[in-house]
């Protein structure tokens, strides 16, 4: 009976170490995949605020557009009148939406003239676009780059065409690409549709340089992959031709994931299970030596009622101890070979794990540059816009009954283009301190949050005549500011996403299940096409024009980054012309928070049911 017992704990402990080790080998595969997935995402987010940065910079040429429509607005301008304003550019043309040439500068010679048949630039204007940047052209042994506004004149729309050389801007631009952190080896171009190198952070590819090779138009054609080795994120530039090109070797980006970093937690995991598979082989023996040992005694036994028999029966004894002997000799050389792996196991772990400590303190000083890069760009972009604002504002007050119509018009859109632009600043600041900046997790009563929520919106709601219906919610750990911003978020788009000649029914409740909360925004709203899913969470995205329905297209890119921080996610399920559901999953503890929850008054959460009393706006 006890051999019986002794094979079924062998059996289920056997069971148990390979229940535990394919554990560990899933959770180890998601946690490299993760982290990849981590590291592409961050460098997207760099690619997004570079190409914002850059974009900013050319959308200054707006603020001349009333005084160059003034200068230029003439039936019938002169070439002088161009080549006096001329400046350092190549030249300047005034040009029809046709494409007929109204006047131009000196500099515009023939070959600049047949450039404008298949000018982007154009194309881009005609398309719309108040503001262009296309390809470089050919124009003597440099190139030309037009930049071209729409001058609203009396006799119509018009295209002011500046030329400039590509290395007008090559340097300066430059200096903004080697401001993109990016590990060692890592390289970032600005190019133009045509796949010209405009700046380079690699010497080896300078200003002037085509991308020609099949690896090269394969990242031309895609917005992420991997090409020889290397990874690469691209951005289009609005307004323009242009791209952002990021690219970073393997080894260096994903050096936290890959290589030896990668292989060396599977081998510990391969030796981890030889070292069990020597165990149980150790177990097995020793069961067998207790079987020869009990066989032993009872040739003992029997020796001492066989008197004729003793001598032998004697020495098939000693044959079985000196046997035994050897087992246990041999036994006790395995146990010390597996107490040596076991050793070794331990110092690569204390090896990885300094490994690991290096890599977070280099990933927290880059985020603090980051950070810092933020902050400043934030400030250095809003000042002129604060600028801008004051000085639309002083002139409406002050020449507001001595300008026309019109210009009064103008006024009220520069001042609403500026203040569209601080909002995005804001946001883009936002988006990027979520995880950087985020105060410590603590005890956060989300139907307060609701409450203080509707209060912020409450103009809103009345004039959209919405009836809001909260149900119970909980009490998670998280981020009290953060969880506002995401409620607020959601509420706000449903309430403007509104229906005409509906009135807009919105429902928020909760629910608890293992471990995780799940809070639901339900609307009766436009709703979306679901192929748009997942794309309405990418930073910028928006289903609707600006006219149609304000905003800047990074509210519901912002909830999900709460959401990720919170060890959740945020999921969009819509039916068009019906409504759409918008679901946070949120963990409602956080390991962080257990200290400061301990000390707290002891409060327990309400469990959310849909039998619990609903609240209404």
């Amino acid at each position: 009976m006890k051999r019986r017992e002794a094979i079924a704990g062998l059996i289920i402990g056997a069971m148990i170490v390979l229940a535990l080790m394919a554990v560990f080998a899933i959770q180890l595969a998601d946690n490299q995949s993760k982290s990849k997935s981590d590291i592409q995402a961050r460098v997207h987010q760099n690619s997004l605020l570079a190409g914002a940065l850059i974009v900013s910079l050319f959308q200054s040429v707006q603020r001349q557009v009333p005084a160059q429509a003034k200068l230029y607005g003439a039936r019938h301008p002169s070439d002088a009148l161009l080549d006096g304003n001329v400046a350092n550019n190549t030249y300047l043309a005034l040009v029809r939406p046709s494409g007929a040439v109204i006047a131009h500068s000196r500099g515009f010679n023939a070959q600049a003239q047949m450039n404008l048949k298949r000018s982007a630039t154009l194309k881009l204007l005609r398309a719309g676009h108040r503001w262009a940047l296309g390809n470089v052209l050919p124009y003597g042994r440099t190139g030309v780059i037009n930049l071209g506004v729409v001058l609203p004149t009396r006799s119509g729309p018009r295209y002011l065409l500046t030329g400039f050389a590509p290395g007008v801007l090559s340097l300066f631009l430059e200096g903004e690409l080697k401001q993109i952190p990016g590990v060692r080896g890592a390289h970032n171009y600005l190019l133009d549709g045509a796949g010209v190198v405009i700046a380079s952070t690699n010497a080896s590819r300078p200003p002037g340089y085509v991308f020609h090779t099949p690896a090269q138009l394969s990242v031309l054609h895609r917005d992420q992959g991997e090409v020889n080795g290397h990874y690469f994120d691209q951005v289009r530039l609005m307004n323009s031709t242009w791209r952002i090109v990021l690219a970073a070797p393997d080894s260096g980006l994903f050096a936290s994931v890959s290589g030896s970093r990668k292989w060396l937690p599977w081998l510990i995991f391969i030796a981890f299970g030889i070292v069990a598979l020597v165990a149980l082989v150790l177990a097995r023996r020793a069961l067998r030596d207790s079987d020869r040992v009990r066989e032993s005694n009872a040739q003992l036994g029997e020796a001492n009622t066989k008197l004729e028999g003793v001598n032998f029966e004697l020495a098939d004894t000693n044959q079985a101890l000196a046997d035994t002997n050897q087992a246990l000799a041999d036994t006790n050389q395995a146990l010390a070979d597996t107490n040596q792996a076991l050793a070794d196991s331990n110092r690569a772990l204390e090896v990885t794990n300094a490994e690991l400590e290096t890599r977070a303190v280099e990933l927290s000083r880059s985020n603090n540059e980051l950070d810092q890069f933020a902050s400043i760009a934030s400030h250095d972009l809003q000042e002129p816009l604060r600028k801008v604002r004051t000085f639309t504002e002083r002139i409406t007050e002050t020449e507001g009954e001595h300008l026309s119509e019109r210009g009064q018009d103008y006024l009220r859109r520069a001042n609403a283009s500026a203040e569209r632009m601080q909002k995005l600043i804001e946001d883009l600041l936002k988006f990027s301190r979520v995880a950087t900046q985020g105060r410590p997790f603590a005890a956060v009563d989300l139907s307060q949050i609701a409450t203080d929520v509707l209060e912020d919106l409450h103009d809103s709601i009345q004039r959209a005549g919405a009836e809001i219906h909260v149900g119970a919610l909980p009490t998670i750990d998280g981020d009290a500011h953060q969880m506002r911003q995401l409620i607020q978020n959601l509420v706000s788009n449903a309430v403007k996403f509104n229906r005409e000649g509906v009135t807009p029914q919105i429902e928020i409740s909760a629910k608890q299940e293992d471990g995780f909360v799940k809070l639901e925004v339900q609307d009766n709203g436009i709703g979306f096409d679901p192929q748009y899913s997942r794309r309405i969470f990418r930073v910028f995205e928006r289903l609707h024009g600006r006219g149609t329905y304000p905003g800047t297209g990074i509210g519901l890119a912002l909830c999900r980054k709460i959401a990720e921080r919170h060890g959740g996610t945020v999921v969009a399920d819509s039916v068009p012309g019906e409504g759409s559901t918008f679901t946070v999953t949120l963990r409602d503890r956080h390991p962080s928070a257990a200290t400061d929850n301990a000390a707290g008054d002891g409060r327990e959460s309400p469990p959310a049911t849909d039998k619990e009393p609903y609240v209404s706006v």
